[in-house]
């Protein structure tokens, strides 16, 4: 496997990229590729019900968010590279499977970048109906509704293209940016956590009652918390795209970790217990829709909280743009410098060392994507981001068992049998709800098997069509060690970087 390493090539794979991040940067990254605050959590309120919802907003992160970010933590420290995953399935699985990787993570990401200028805009219609979509300037309707050109995709292409020139000005821009929304979003929500838990316990309410809703399944209880919590939870290996770029890579990566995990469940789990606490839906659980923190936020603290969390979920969403924009696009750079994309994909910024042509290619098709109503296609990319993680632990598992003397400064502990059970457990979590979701939303699931077989035949044709005799891009491995029996004809290289 050391021929995919030492590729005779002078195009580097993850870019010039300055290694300025640190942990508090890193950290606002990580909030962001993750979390955003607790909004959408009134789906689960409504389909779970209360004292479900509470047990598997701590739950999830044991069984799937914090393995996650245990084998991710592993590789980055091991593997400090721009494009990280994309490379470490490349070197431990092959190219296929590294394309195939890097192939689901970039359309399930430009799909998912879409979703959230998009909900902003109809956020924001709420105050200002003309802008709401199909009702004004309408330019273009195709396919029924299906593709409009309007004053609502007008607003949606001014929001992201300011968000897409922070982003080329590099990840510093975008994790400093990161933290002052951050600071803002959870401001608001702490407020609420004391006034909700205040109530609570002033008018004796229990918040895990009813643990279910009425007349529901628990299989359908569970399937319904799975789906958003999950969703909530998916995005710890995210901010290994830009390892390249962070300083002290694996230190500050497990610092920031370490201060990211707790931080995001704490950010879930107080709101909400705050919201039940308020009693708003205390009889009918099955009544909480998307907007009800707001309304809770009014009841608890008047109109000035109500405005504040307001605001809190416009930053939000721009604050989850700018950071998965940031985190998605050294993937499809890595593809480009492969020469599965097209050449001029792979250049980066002289100025801010940003790689400007996915930078290009992802804010154009998101533009494209604000005109197209897709939000079922949207529900079938969380399987897509879920098949990438199997990927992403089966590589974990070969390194493991092929590079068993690399240098890794972070390691799951407990050895072989840590590392099995670190996946075994979300992979099983996995396989449950994808079964849940054939079972219950066919559509959905065999969309997602569209689009990752899709991928699958794409990397014949890119491959000869695309690729051709081009070698593949050469990995910086300077900071990295794969033990004393693998250097063999590898030094000068590790040496040049």
């Amino acid at each position: 496997m050391s021929e995919l390493i030492t590729s005779e090539t002078t195009r580097p794979a993850s870019g010039p990229g300055r290694r300025t991040l640190g942990v508090l940067p890193l950290v606002g990254i990580f909030f962001f590729t993750v979390s955003g605050g607790p909004f959408g959590l009134e789906e689960s309120l409504s389909g779970a019900g209360p004292g479900l919802t509470l047990l598997m907003i701590v739950l999830i992160p044991v069984v799937f968010g914090v393995p996650n970010a245990l084998v991710a933590a592993e590789l980055s420290a091991a593997i400090p590279v721009n494009g990280s995953y994309y490379h470490w399935t490349k070197i431990a699985l092959g190219r296929g499977a590294g394309f195939v990787f890097g192939a689901w993570t970039s359309i399930g990401s430009v799909l998912n970048l879409a979703l959230y200028p998009i909900l902003l805009v109809d956020y924001l219609a709420t105050w200002v109906p003309d802008i709401a979509r199909g009702e004004a300037v309408v330019v273009v309707d195709l396919f029924h509704g299906g593709f409009v050109v309007d004053l609502h995709w007008i607003v949606t292409v001014a929001f992201i293209l300011p968000m897409a020139y922070l982003n080329y000005r590099g990840s510093k821009a975008v994790s400093e940016y990161s933290i002052g929304m951050m600071l803002a979003i959870l401001a608001p929500f702490a407020v609420l956590a004391v006034l909700g838990i205040w109530h609570a316990v002033a008018d004796d309410i229990n918040v895990f009652t009813p643990f279910v809703v009425q007349d529901q399944s628990v299989h359908s209880s569970v399937a319904a918390a799975l789906s958003v919590i999950v969703w909530l939870y998916l995005g710890f290996d995210g901010p290994s795209t830009v390892m390249g770029e962070v300083r002290d890579a694996h230190r500050t990566y497990t610092r920031a970790l370490l201060i990211a995990v707790p931080l995001i469940i704490t950010a879930y789990l107080l709101p909400t217990i705050a919201a039940i606490g308020s009693g708003l839906h205390r009889d009918s659980p099955a009544d909480w829709v998307q907007g009800d923190f707001v309304v809770v936020g009014e009841e608890l603290g008047g109109v000035w909280l109500k405005v504040l969390i307001s605001v809190g979920a416009g930053l939000s969403l721009a604050g989850l743009f700018t950071a998965i924009l940031l985190t998605s696009t050294r993937v499809p750079r890595a593809l480009a410098a492969d020469g599965y994309l097209p050449r001029w994909m792979a250049r980066d910024s002289k100025r801010y060392d940003t790689p400007v042509g996915a930078l290009l290619a992802s804010t154009t098709i998101v533009i494209v994507l604000a005109a197209v109503d897709f939000s079922a296609i949207l529900r079938a990319m969380v399987l897509l981001s879920l098949a990438s993680i199997l990927l992403e632990f089966a590589a974990f598992l070969v390194l493991r068992w092929r590079y068993p003397q690399m240098l890794r400064p972070v390691r799951v502990p407990g050895g072989w049998p840590g590392a099995v059970l670190v996946v075994a457990l979300p992979t099983a979590m996995i396989g449950y709800l994808a079964w849940s979701t054939a079972v219950d939303e066919p559509a959905t699931f065999g969309a997602s098997a569209a689009v990752a077989l899709l991928a699958v035949l794409l990397y014949p044709l890119c491959r000869r069509f695309a690729k051709g005799d081009r070698p593949d891009a050469e990995i910086d491995l300077s900071l990295v060690e794969l033990g004393p029996d693998r250097f063999a004809g590898i030094g000068a290289r590790k040496a040049d970087g």
